[in-house]
């Protein structure tokens, strides 16, 4: 339903600008805008939202939230046992909507229909994510510094916390991605 309502808000969004009869840059960071602005408080499309909010707090664009979100997500898809990663998912639905298996094809579509490359897009990108180095790579590629990824991960961790994720998996994820043992 997440991805119908997706796309559908994205459709909705592209046709819109297409039908203006003057040339508007339209950009991800507009279509995550819009279908933001659609979703109902409190579903996961609303918690995603809320999330890449307050990694865009970090100075970042929407597109850079997004995409380090997914490869830091497509670490913990590579990494942990698949039961984790499952049961990572099935608690937090939200993420479920920035892990690339989903939003990442449907960016790496719109970002072809407006003539742009996400560079997380597509399942090559998703199966290369087998260690920090590898994110912070993926940050480059992104236009930030691979340092980012130490200001991600807090933001992640508060947030899958705040979503009932408690320990060991809480630790497991702070471990990958922070590269320190769970404190």
């Amino acid at each position: 339903m997440i991805q119908k309502h997706f796309c559908l808000t994205l459709t909705l969004a592209l046709g819109l600008s297409a039908g203006v009869g003057t040339v508007h840059a339209f950009s991800l960071g507009d279509a995550a805008r819009v279908a933001s602005s659609v979703a109902t408080p409190g579903s996961s499309t609303a918690q995603s939202a809320d999330l890449i909010s307050k990694l865009t707090d970090l100075n970042v664009s929407t597109e850079q939230a997004v995409g380090g979100t997914s490869a830091l997500l497509n670490l913990a898809r590579n990494q942990l046992p698949g039961t984790d990663y499952s049961q990572l998912l099935s608690s937090v639905p939200a993420l479920e909507n920035l892990a690339g298996s989903t939003t990442g094809s449907q960016l790496g579509a719109v970002s072809g229909l407006l003539g742009k490359n996400n560079p997380l897009a597509g399942n090559a990108a998703q199966s290369e994510m087998t260690s920090l180095a590898d994110v912070g790579s993926a940050f480059s590629t992104l236009g930030m510094d691979a340092g980012m990824v130490s200001q991600f991960a807090p933001v992640l961790l508060q947030f899958i916390g705040g979503q009932g994720v408690g320990q060991p998996l809480l630790g497991s994820l702070t471990s990958l991605w922070t590269g320190q043992p769970a404190g």
